[in-house]
């Protein structure tokens, strides 16, 4: 199974935090106004220095309406409020082409308390993108659509690049647009069904992103498949497992909108709650920088 931590981690400290200017830039958001951006010399964010038994969820994508309110539904009703870093061309379906009962999902999830990051356009492998290239292809439409859903003085918390991939050409569009680059400090590999077995690796092919993780990391998944109906229960033991082995406090949490997330919300926040863990925002978490 791949390793639900980077390879490096950063961990952000309130001297940084305070050298960005970010006290200033994040005091509207504390106080309930709109979001705004942290400003950033663009190094990765994975985890946040702090003393505070705190953590963040940030959730990707948003390809399904469904799962995206669900899940928002469910940490709205916990008080929980999370850091969603949907794709552009998710946005621009919910805009354009909504399901029946799923209109003005964005402003509805922002209403819910829930924060906003971007996670670019098209979520297509960009290692080989230029800086133009980000900014023409996938920055600036994601932007665009972003405020027509959210208005246009919405301004992301930060960026996560698809597959957390991290260029020169990410770092200068980080720095472009004065935004963090926003990892995360554990993967909770829901997205993918995965379980070690006799020292093999199990995935199920149901799962949202298993051809794309497929291409990424090749043999490991191949070595077995679970059935179908296996899937729900394996993942959100592997979640768990994925927390157990490396949450700490300032932890950056990645989530995807998937079913195996939305089953995982009960018994993943009773495991925080055991651990004396408080899930907060990313704005709030990076105030706590220490």
């Amino acid at each position: 199974m791949p390793d639900p931590r980077p390879a490096s981690t950063f961990n952000i400290s309130r001297r940084h935090f305070l050298q960005w200017g970010a006290g200033a830039a994040l005091a509207p958001i504390l106080a309930g106004t709109a979001p705004t951006s942290v400003a950033s010399d663009a190094r990765i964010i994975r985890q946040v220095s702090t003393n505070e038994r705190k953590v963040c969820l940030t959730y990707d994508d948003l390809w399904s309406e469904y799962y995206a309110l669900r899940i928002g539904r469910e940490y709205q009703r916990r008080n929980v409020r999370l850091t969603l870093f949907p794709a552009g061309r998710a946005v621009l379906n919910n805009l354009e082409r909504p399901n029946p009962g799923y209109e003005n999902l964005y402003p509805r999830l922002r209403d819910m308390g829930h924060e906003f990051g971007c996670h670019l356009f098209t979520h297509r492998v960009i290692k080989d993108m230029s800086l133009q290239q980000l900014i023409d292809e996938e920055m600036a439409p994601t932007l665009h659509v972003m405020r027509r859903a959210l208005g246009s003085s919405f301004r992301p918390v930060g960026i996560r690049p698809p597959y957390g991939h991290v260029t020169d050409a990410v770092k200068q569009l980080s720095a472009r647009y004065d935004m963090p680059l926003i990892l995360w400090g554990l993967d909770s590999q829901d997205a993918i069904c995965t379980k070690r077995n006799e020292g093999k690796t199990c995935a199920c092919k149901s799962q949202a992103n298993f051809d794309s993780y497929a291409r990424i990391w090749g043999p490991q998944l191949t070595n077995g498949v679970c059935a179908e109906q296996q899937c729900p229960e394996v993942c959100v033991d592997a979640i768990l497992n994925n927390y157990r082995s490396y949450l700490r406090p300032g932890t950056i949490i990645l989530h995807h909108t998937v079913k195996t997330a939305l089953l995982a919300i009960e018994p993943s926040l009773d495991l925080l709650r055991n651990w004396n863990m408080q899930p907060i925002s990313l704005t709030e978490l990076l105030s706590l920088a220490s």
